[in-house]
Parts: structure tokens; C-alpha cells; sequence
């Protein structure tokens, strides 16, 4: 049996109206002294010390997963021209061995990153290792040149553990940290390049195969470590969730993913163009560097290869040296922009003096130049981590890693070519290639700001709360998502037959009514105030139905009261009329008096 049309109107009315009051009452709650209490006020002003979101026992688990791998393809760098001339191998097919290993790096690392998205950084660091394992298994028992060859592309495509390692570490460490932990990271490849060449030449004198298979131990037992103590990056385990909160009416739903668009193509291809190329130019000087020192040491200072050696590895160890004491400071003194400014400067200066003499000023700009290759390597390194956020990472950070390694595949081929002609260019050309990687920063300088101030904008996207070590952080949209959300109103505004076009400005302000500032003094009462206003627009609906059921049991009653009058009058006529008329005459009189009722009601007969 309906409810009395009186009872339901009452209670229509009474819920929005409690909800407004609710709402109403957190405001009052929230204005009173200030919004909050004095220690509350000290709570949200006191920023919190920055902490990474895993244990550090697993950063340090990362730093030995980069340096043992690294150290695993270094170790077998000395012997496999040795190794390939078991297999009457030209020089033009060994410089092929190092070419194709460089190219299948650069081509595998979008998928690489496409992976770590999709499956998780662990899996892929499980993966990569397993392959660079059977990669050089696969090369220790090559028995052509063809197979050596083939191996050696195989390695490349799974030698992307570097990538990973250094987007699990811009996954975990806060961005306040990131300058030294990513200094830390390229620390741990430098010593891998400084320890491996030497162990790798002890090893060959039990037989060139052994540094081969020693690398691949090294690698299996780099599985087991991954598999049985890495986490997965808590960051990837957020965005891969297949549930998130979302508010609704009084309460939390579990809802599908939440969507995030991140910073938008344009920014994102930009962010990767700007950095690879930074990238790429210290790459290239990097190893036009280091591919033709022996060459020109040895003929123009008659230096034999102990000598190149000692100098070479004097050399690694001041980059490791810079990059653990002089990289983290100078990026926190002045940045990163003038961090890798810096670099370049050194790069530029230094490799420009290798190619004076004395042999002293040669050796002074060696040094320099390889403190400004780990500090451009840092700064460059750490200002692209901190461009991204959790759904560009893994894609910006392959990136301008994939860049970096056409450096590598470049850099030697183009210096051997111009060292036929002199081999004091190859060090000029290094020295330009510095100075131009000093001039795209400084260009690329008013476009990073302007993207950075967008990421600052967006640093509460995708999180719990938007409340941010101790202020509240408003989203802002990219212009994807501002169109995408504009095209689902408009659509949604046609379907219920607003006339949006045409009162354009008035639903402007119909929008700016209907969605009140929400109170950003915490989270719950930020919570608690949009679950309010979402029960006061749906209690409106309930009002709106209450309404119209109201009114149909009101016209119900009406027409139900009429028609006992109209049988009520039927029977006065009966009993009243003088004569008698005949049945058409009670009958056009009855309707007539039935009429003139209605019409007093309101109808319309």
C-alpha cells in the first residue's frame, strides 16, 4: 500500500535538507578558529622527513643487481676480439661483435619498458638476467662465428637491466633523494667498468671461454637474488591495482583502475627528445673518448698499453670518485640544469686539451673530461627521473636511455673514421659535441620549466590524498584530459536535452552553483564533505520522485472524489426532478452537471 502523499513529502523534503546541514556543519566546523586547532595547523605545516617507500635494503639489492651485471658484460669486453679471431674473424667482423650487441640494446629497451609497465619491474629484471645468463652461455659455446654473432645480438636484446634498475630506483626514492641515489647507481656502473676488464683478463688464462661462463654464473645467481628477495616496486603495484576508492554517497566503492592519463604526449615526446639528446651528445664524446686515447696516446706519446691501461683506469676511478662525492652536492648546490651545464663544460674543455700537448696538459683534460661525463651523466640522468611521473616513467626513461646507447653504437665508427685522418679529431669533434650539448640545454632551459610547473601541478594525481607533505595539492589537468572531460559533458548535456549552446554562460554558472569548494583542511573531512554533497544531489532526486508520486495520488483521489459526486448527483436528480424525462435526458443532464464539476476542479472537458 503507498505511503500517505503527506508523509512522503515530508520525508523528500528532510533528506537533502540533512544533508545540506551536515555539510553545513563541517564548514562551521572547519571556519571556526581558523579551520583547524594550533597543533593541527603545526601538523600540516611541518613537512615530513622524505622516506623511500621500500625498504633500503632493496636499493642496495638494486645497486648489486646493476653492478654485478654490468660487471658480467665487462669482464668478457677484453677477450672476445680474441675469442672471435678463434674463428678467422677480420677486424671489420669483430667491430661488428660490439655494433650489433649496442643496436639490439637501443632496439630492445622500448619493449623493455613497455614490459616493466605491464608485468612489473621485478619480473623484468627476473627476465633480463635469465637472458643475459643464456646469452653467454650461449656465446662460450659458439662454434662459428655466425652462432657468436647471433649470441651476441641475443645479449643485447636482454641487457637492459641498467634501464630497469634505474626506473625501480625513480619508482622508490622521493624526488628530494633522487640526486644521490642516482649518482649511487651510475657509482655502481663505473666500478663494473673499472673491476671487469682486469678480472676478465685474469680469467682468460684458464681459457678465453671462462670469462664467458663466469658471466653467466654470475647472471643465474642474479635470478635467484631477484626472485627471492627483490619487492616490486610499490609505485607499479598502485598503478597495477585492479581495484581503487572511489567516493560515493556516504561511503567507499571499489571501482575499476583509476585512469590516468599522465602529462600528455606532446610534453612526454618532448621530455624524452630534450634529455636523449643530452644523452646522446655526452655518449658521443664519451666514446670517441675513450675509443681512440690508446691510438693517439701510442702514437703521438709512444705510450704502451700498461701505460694506456694505468691512465684508463686512473680515469674510471675519478668518475666513480666524482659520482659518489662531487655529483650529489653539486646537483643539490645548483641543480640539475647547472649540473649538467657543468658537465658539458668539462666534457667540452677537457677533451679539447687531450688533443694539445705536453702530455701533461693531454692527461689534465682527460681527467676533466671524464668528471664531466659523470656529472653530465648524473644530472642528466636525475633530471629526466625527475620529469616523469607514474605512468611516463618507464617510457621516458628508456627513452633517453635509448639515445644514449646510438651514442654508443655511433660514437666509435664516426671516431674511427675521422681518426684516419687525424687522431687529434676524433677529441675536437668530442669537444664540439660538448659545446653542443651546453647549447640544447640552455635552449631546451624556458620549455623543462614550463613543463616541470605542470608536474608540480599534477604531484597529487593517482595518490590517496592530495594533501602532500602538509599542503593541500589541486589537480590540473593535460589538455587530453581537460578535452576528454569536456567532450563527455557536452555529450551528456545534449542526451538530457540541455540547450547548452545557446545558454552557454548561464550553464557556467549552473556548473559553478552546483559544485561548492570542498574543505582541503584534511582528507577525512574532505571525504566526508563531497559524500554529502553527493547525498544532497541524489536525495534531490528522491525529492523530485517523491513529487511527482505526491501529486499522481493527489489527482487519484480527486477523480475518485468526483466520481462518487457525479453518482451522488445522479441520485438527487432522481429524486428531485418535477417530471419524469425520458433515459437520454438523465443522461445529458448528468453529464452537463458532471461537466461544470470539472470544470471547477480545473479540467479541461
Amino acid at each position: 500500500m503507498p505511503a500517505p502523499a503527506g508523509a512522503a513529502k515530508a520525508e523528500a523534503d528532510s533528506a537533502p535538507r540533512e544533508a545540506a546541514e551536515d555539510l553545513d556543519e563541517d564548514s562551521d566546523e572547519e571556519d571556526s578558529d581558523g579551520g583547524t586547532s594550533e597543533f593541527d595547523d603545526q601538523q600540516h605545516r611541518r613537512a615530513p622527513q622524505p622516506v623511500l617507500s621500500v625498504d633500503a635494503s632493496a636499493v642496495f639489492l638494486i645497486y648489486i643487481i646493476n653492478f654485478l651485471d654490468s660487471l658480467g658484460g665487462s669482464i668478457s669486453t677484453p677477450i672476445l676480439p680474441f675469442y672471435a679471431k678463434e674463428f678467422n674473424a677480420s677486424y671489420t667482423q669483430i667491430g661488428q661483435l660490439f655494433s650489433v650487441f649496442a643496436f639490439a640494446q637501443m632496439a630492445s629497451m622500448p619493449l623493455l619498458g613497455w614490459a616493466s609497465d605491464k608485468f612489473g619491474r621485478r619480473k623484468v629484471l627476473f627476465c633480463a638476467t635469465l637472458g643475459s645468463a643464456f646469452g653467454a652461455l650461449w656465446q662460450a659455446t659458439a662454434t662459428s662465428y655466425s652462432s657468436l654473432l647471433v649470441s651476441r645480438i641475443f645479449s643485447g636484446a636482454w641487457s637492459g637491466v641498467s634501464s630497469v634498475c634505474q626506473v625501480y630506483i625513480v619508482d622508490v626514492v622521493p624526488p628530494s633523494l633522487r640526486a644521490e641515489y642516482m649518482s649511487y647507481l651510475n657509482s655502481s656502473t663505473q666500478a663494473s667498468v673499472l673491476f671487469g676488464p682486469s678480472i676478465g683478463a685474469g680469467l682468460s688464462a684458464l681459457g678465453l671461454q671462462a670469462p664467458l661462463f663466469v658471466q653467466c654464473f654470475v647472471s643465474v645467481l642474479l635470478c635467484f637474488v631477484v626472485y627471492a628477495h627483490l619487492p616490486e616496486s610499490p609505485e607499479w603495484c598502485r598503478l597495477s591495482s585492479p581495484v581503487s576508492p572511489v567516493f560515493s554517497g556516504g561511503g567507499t566503492v571499489r571501482t575499476s583502475r583509476q585512469r590516468e592519463v599522465g602529462m600528455g604526449r606532446r610534453n612526454m615526446l618532448y621530455i624524452v627528445f630534450s634529455y636523449g639528446i643530452l644523452s646522446l651528445c655526452g655518449m658521443l664524446s664519451q666514446m670517441a673518448i675513450l675509443s681512440m686515447f690508446a691510438i693517439y696516446s701510442a702514437k703521438v706519446y709512444d705510450m704502451d698499453s700498461v701505460h694506456v691501461g694505468f691512465t684508463m683506469t686512473l680515469g674510471a676511478m675519478t668518475s666513480v670518485g666524482t659520482n659518489i662525492w662531487i655529483s650529489p652536492k653539486l646537483l643539490h648546490r645548483i641543480g640539475e640544469h647547472g649540473s649538467s651545464l657543468a658537465g658539458f663544460v668539462l666534457i667540452s674543455v677537457g677533451a679539447w686539451m687531450i688533443s694539445m700537448q705536453p702530455i701533461q696538459i693531454t692527461l689534465l683534460g682527460f681527467m676533466m673530461a671524464y668528471q664531466g661525463l659523470a656529472i653530465s651523466s648524473s644530472a642528466v640522468a636525475t633530471a629526466a627521473a625527475n620529469m616523469t611521473d607514474s605512468t611516463t616513467r618507464s617510457t621516458i626513461m628508456t627513452g633517453t636511455r635509448m639515445l644514449k646507447s646510438l651514442g654508443a653504437v655511433v660514437g666509435p665508427t664516426l671516431s674511427g673514421h675521422l681518426a684516419s685522418t687525424d687522431v687529434r679529431l676524433p677529441f675536437k669533434v668530442a669537444s664540439l659535441v660538448g659545446l653542443t650539448g651546453f647549447v640544447a640545454q640552455v635552449l631546451n632551459k624556458p620549455v623543462i620549466q614550463r613543463i616541470q610547473e605542470r608536474l608540480r601541478q599534477r604531484r597529487s594525481v593517482g595518490k590517496d590524498s592530495a594533501l602532500l607533505e602538509g599542503q593541500w595539492v589541486d589537480e590540473h589537468g593535460t589538455r587530453e584530459e581537460i578535452w576528454d572531460l569536456g567532450v563527455f559533458v557536452a555529450d551528456l548535456l545534449t542526451k538530457r536535452h540541455y540547450r547548452w549552446v545557446t545558454y552557454n554562460l548561464e550553464l557556467q554558472h549552473f556548473l559553478s552553483d552546483s559544485f561548492p569548494a570542498l574543505p582541503k583542511v584534511s582528507e577525512a573531512a574532505h571525504r566526508k564533505a563531497y559524500d554529502c554533497r553527493r547525498r544532497i544531489v541524489r536525495d534531490q532526486y528522491k525529492l523530485e520522485v517523491a513529487k511527482t508520486t505526491m501529486s499522481y495520488q493527489e489527482l487519484q483521489e480527486a477523480y475518485q472524489s468526483l466520481q462518487r459526486r457525479h453518482e451522488d448527483l445522479q441520485v438527487e436528480v432522481l429524486r428531485d426532478k418535477p417530471r419524469k424525462m425520458s433515459k437520454s435526458e438523465d443522461v445529458k443532464w448528468g453529464r452537463q452537471e458532471f461537466t461544470a464539476a470539472m470544470t471547477g476542479f480545473g479540467g479541461n472537458y
